[in-house]
């Protein structure tokens, strides 16, 4: 399938971008795009770029359609959204503060007070990594020392 290119844009201005280009995702489709003005065909191109040829498509049509605006990735990668947001979180450390909770203890706080579940890994890491608390443990330190040390 022979797929025409934008004639508004010249091969020394796709090379000029191809070299000016930071981002490595853009200047991998701007390459793809490069080479298809200097005659390769798309499933050569997906073959030297281990790609596969409906993607250099894809980013002829996005081409075609926007130029080089288009190539740039308007996606946010940020992950999935929070289940409680960062001021929820402080009212429940200020809530459970002093109180001696473990982990488990605060997981099963969150989850009778709040109704979310989440795993004893996802409470560690908001607790210990993002919010830096530090918790409490369920027994006493050398607790079988007595109170009064033997005197000699």
């Amino acid at each position: 399938m022979v797929k025409t290119l934008r004639e508004d844009i010249t091969k020394d201005e796709i090379v000029q971008m191809h070299k000016e280009a930071c981002n490595p995702r853009v200047k991998e489709k701007l390459l793809a795009i490069k080479m298809l003005y200097f005659g390769y065909k798309a499933t050569e191109i997906a073959k030297i770029l281990g790609g596969d040829h409906r993607t250099i498509y894809n980013w002829i049509n996005i081409w075609n359609c926007s130029g080089i605006e288009g190539l740039i990735d308007k996606y946010n990668k940020r992950g999935r959204k929070k289940y409680i947001s960062d001021e929820e979180w402080l009212k429940i450390i200020e809530e459970i503060e002093g109180q001696g909770y473990t982990l488990k203890d605060v997981r099963e706080y969150v989850e009778r007070t709040r109704g979310i579940n989440y795993t004893y890994d996802g409470i560690w890491k908001i607790l210990r990594k993002q919010f830096k608390v530090s918790y409490g443990k369920p027994y006493i330190l050398n607790a079988n020392q007595s109170e009064t040390a033997p005197q000699s």
